[in-house]
């Protein structure tokens, strides 16, 4: 073919690079019978493609809307994969994909779809060309055609800033592109190479919001049956969380190398700045899971039991009955060596789920704290259920589950781990308590709170309904309780400000303590737990008195509101009252009658022990303080979450649009 209007300017340029000009300059194509046949079996140059889009203002761009249509529409003809070969479908989609990451760079609005297809037949463009897709989906196992498919697909559906205003999406809610998703998802082969797009895209389309919920057949995953689908789509979750916090966590083990204990006392006394760690925030993972349970069911069970080949070294340790007979209550976690974290420790998608959210819970910047209230969010969803709740206590299902401990000035930053293995509620409860106790500061982030508390109130109310002897160390949560109790009394006057109902927070607070004092014959596991629980109170007695005097203060003021949150909160404060009341005199006697000023633990315990007939408590009501987790509360914030996934997508896109189609690609393996 002659070089369209090219020539005279004698240049070497390759022959692609003549015809893409002639295309934007609008050129007389007809002259040149075999264009288009010859342009998309041609080696693409996306670089200068997208460099000659760049140089098209928006003005001129409306100009040349006929000449973008032509090109589309060919591209589109092109994608038929019976007709046409791979790299002529290949270099379709290319073609389309850099037309269409131009018009979403120039923020178009409601008219980017105008300028990529003619208006008067978009309905048949989009069934022709998302039709192509699904049968590229379905037949193609070219990893470079597939990798671009579904590159292509999530720039469709991160065109435009609103789900809901999106064309393309529109034309997505249909079953058989949903069935080409799950065929990938249920080939190994295939679902390594591109299941991470499926899962983001399975994440989003379900929010796209249609008249009949049965429209839209993304929410089809609310019943399908366990499977190998349901499977894979855990797997790819598990992998993805399981490179980030592997990654986060070297980078903790080289801070622990570089720098001993003298470095970070040294660091610490001269404020010598600390290094930064930087984790890869999974955005669309976790709303992929987040979405996943609240529309699925069954997916509980793919999150609780997805066990691939590169999550696993093997299955959990199974305990022989014997073992069961003798639980014992768990001890400390314990610092992760290198050497330790370099064995590979069974896993599933719940255990990187919860090692990665360790992570994101102890970082301060603005994207981690919204990925923390997604990871809690999605926390609360799974105490919902009774059956993962059931799964997180099973003795027969342990785990050693790691978790990032952020520096202080106490100790520099840490991997913590369970000294041996144990059921993942323990593993929960130990992450809650390292934020509780982590994060009293004056710029409180009491919506991550509210949330935590509901996590361990729900566990806390499965074991007493239960019955349920969690072999735990109770008083690491203890402790964090009363430390947090004695946080909000010390700061009540910034902190009423902060949150929203600062009384219904404190409530919340005394009743998780509650529980034990209430139910802990039903709940605690060893004999002895119930002494410590009472030794920890009077222990505390200050703060159980100042928190009393708190509440008694602001339950005569003006504000209903305030008046009647605190005056519940001083109900609830009656046990702990009465268990200082009682034992306190009992253990001063003591100290008079002996001569000492300063008891050990053990004879406080012996004292608590003696006096425990005459204890009178009091049954409180302590449901209606932890409002039930319903699915239009987080609306809002899963709305913003959601907005924030699709700018990250669109970002993706555009980051590595060259780089992605080419390496490591091997375009030389398409069949021309």
């Amino acid at each position: 073919m002659a070089q369209p209007n090219r020539a005279k300017k004698g240049s070497l340029r390759e022959k692609v690079v003549h015809m893409y000009d002639a295309l934007l300059d609008e050129d007389d194509l007809d002259r040149y019978p075999h264009f288009w046949d010859e342009l998309f079996v041609l080696k693409p140059k996306p670089g200068y493609l997208a460099s000659k889009l760049l140089t098209i203002d928006d003005a001129r761009l409306v100009q040349k809307t006929v000449a973008v249509h032509r090109v589309a529409g060919q591209a589109v003809r092109r994608l038929d994969t019976q007709t046409n070969s791979e790299l002529a479908v290949f270099n379709s989609l290319l073609t389309l994909f850099m037309l269409l990451e131009d018009l979403t760079r120039r923020k178009l609005g409601n008219n980017l779809e105008k300028f990529l297809f003619d208006s008067s037949n978009q309905e048949a463009f989009l069934k022709d060309l998302l039709e192509s897709l699904r049968q590229i989906l379905d037949h193609c196992s070219n990893s470079s055609v597939l990798r671009l498919t579904l590159r292509f697909l999530l720039l469709l559906v991160a065109a435009k800033e609103r789900i809901e205003q999106n064309l393309f999406v529109s034309g997505m809610m249909d079953r058989s592109l949903f069935e080409a998703f799950m065929k990938v998802l249920a080939d190994p082969p295939r679902r390594k190479i591109v299941g991470y797009e499926i899962v983001t895209l399975l994440g989003v389309l379900p929010h796209y919001p249609t008249l009949e919920p049965e429209s839209n057949p993304y929410l089809q995953l609310s019943v399908m049956e366990p499977s190998i689908e349901l499977m894979g789509i855990a797997g790819v979750m598990g992998e993805s969380f399981q490179s980030s916090t592997r990654e986060f966590f070297q980078q903790v083990l080289a801070v622990q190398k570089d720098n001993g204990w003298m470095t970070w006392i040294t660091k610490t006394v001269t404020r010598t700045p600390r290094t930064t760690l930087n984790v890869h925030l999974q955005d669309a993972m976790l709303l992929s899971l987040c979405t996943g349970l609240k529309i699925g069911r069954n997916f509980v069970h793919a999150f609780t039991h997805a066990q691939s080949e590169i999550l696993v070294a093997g299955p959990p340790p199974t305990p022989t009955v014997e073992a069961l007979d003798n639980v014992s209550v768990t001890s400390e976690p314990a610092v992760v060596t290198p050497k330790e974290a370099a064995v590979e420790e069974p896993s599933n998608l719940f255990v990187e789920f919860l090692q990665y959210t360790s992570i994101v819970l102890q970082l301060r910047d603005e994207k981690s704290v919204e990925h923390a209230r997604m990871s809690l969010l999605i926390l609360g969803t799974i105490t919902e259920d009774h059956y993962t709740t059931q799964f997180m206590h099973d003795f027969s299902i342990n785990y050693r589950v790691q978790f990032y401990r952020a520096a202080s000035r106490y100790h520099p930053c840490q991997i913590l781990q369970s000294s041996k293995p144990e059921p993942l509620a323990c593993a929960v409860l130990n992450l809650i308590s390292e934020f509780i106790t982590s994060h009293m500061m004056l710029n409180f982030p009491h919506d991550l709170y509210f949330r935590c508390l509901l996590v361990v109130y729900r566990l806390m109310d499965y074991q007493k309904r239960t019955r349920f002897r969690l072999p735990y160390q109770w008083r690491t949560l203890w402790s964090a309780l009363l430390s947090l109790l004695k946080f909000l009394q010390a700061n009540e006057g910034s902190l009423i400000d902060q949150i929203p109902n600062f009384f219904l927070f404190c409530t919340q607070v005394v009743n998780i303590l509650n529980i034990f004092l209430i139910g802990g014959d039903a709940i605690l596991s060893q004999v002895g737990s119930y002494d410590d629980l009472c030794y920890e109170i009077v222990r505390n007695s200050t703060i159980v008195n100042n928190a009393f005097t708190m509440g008694l203060r602001f339950s005569t003021v003006q504000s209903a509101s305030i008046q009647a949150s605190s005056k519940k909160f001083l109900t609830a404060m009656t046990n702990l009252r009465a268990v200082v009341a009682h034992f306190a005199p009992k253990v001063d006697a003591f100290s008079l009658e002996f001569g000492k000023t300063t008891l050990e633990r053990e004879e406080i315990l012996r004292v608590i022990q003696k006096h425990y007939d005459t204890l009178n408590l009091k049954l409180v009501d302590m449901n209606e303080c932890f409002e039930k987790n319903a699915n239009g509360r987080d609306k809002e914030f899963m709305s913003s979450f959601l907005v924030n996934v699709l700018k990250e997508i669109r970002t993706s896109c555009f980051s590595t649009s060259e780089t992605f189609l080419f390496d490591p690609m091997d375009i030389s393996k398409l069949s021309s």
